[in-house]
């Protein structure tokens, strides 16, 4: 077959330049889809960080409100634990005195209604020849009187925990981050080299970053 006059290179040269074409073809196309999800990735990665970053924020500051809680509710314990004592060294010594009046006037003005049944074991002890119970030895007391800030103490130690476990996963998405850019780097430097072979290299290298990046995706919690 003869090439057209009109033409400036012969039909089989057309022909053979359009087939050499094709692995370029090939590589351009798997570099867009490369650099795609390479893109994809890090702009995810960067936005799960940043939202990690504000689960980490939240969690430390109700951590913060609930230590302070804690701690009121410690200092309100602590002065009731004073309170009952101080009506204890009252109440013994009208019992000491043998004063009833005195003591009955102490167990319905003074001593806390929630009080009012250690007394009663108290007195069923030295009934029976016991010696009572001292008020600071007394677990059952102390639960009781320090349950709220206990409770609240816990819950800050929770919310602590789990402040730092948003930390931690923020942290392996920073990671997952600079995996991606680094696939973005090796995809998008192909368009330097004009050697076929090199380029093959680059998109091999970021193929495998993408991978390993994805592997490491399929395990992060989202938040």
């Amino acid at each position: 077959m003869t090439s057209s006059p009109w033409s400036s290179e012969p039909a089989g040269s057309r022909r053979s330049g359009g087939s050499r074409s094709q692995p370029g073809r090939l590589i351009e196309i798997v570099t867009v889809v490369l650099l795609a999800v390479a893109t994809v990735g890090s702009a995810w990665s960067a936005y799960q960080v940043s939202k990690w970053n504000g689960v980490e924020t939240d969690e430390a500051r109700a951590s913060a409100v609930l230590r302070i809680e804690s701690s009121r509710e410690f200092g309100l314990a602590t002065q009731v634990a004073a309170y009952d004592a101080a009506t204890v060294a009252q109440y013994a010594a009208a019992v000491a005195s043998e004063n009833e009046a005195l003591q009955d006037f102490l167990r319905a003005t003074l001593v806390r209604p929630g009080f009012v049944p250690m007394f009663d074991s108290w007195e069923a002890q030295i009934s029976a020849g016991q010696t009572p119970t001292n008020l600071l030895a007394d677990e059952e007391y102390l639960d009781e009187l320090f349950a709220s800030s206990d409770a609240l103490d816990a819950e800050a130690g929770e919310a602590t925990v789990r402040s730092e476990e948003a930390g931690a996963n923020g942290d392996d998405y920073i990671r997952l981050t600079l995996f991606f850019a680094s696939a973005l780097f090796f995809a998008g430097i192909t368009a330097s080299f004009s050697n076929r072979f090199s380029k093959i290299v680059l998109l091999l290298g970021s193929a495998v970053i993408l991978t390993t990046a994805g592997v490491l995706l399929a395990g992060y919690p989202v938040a």
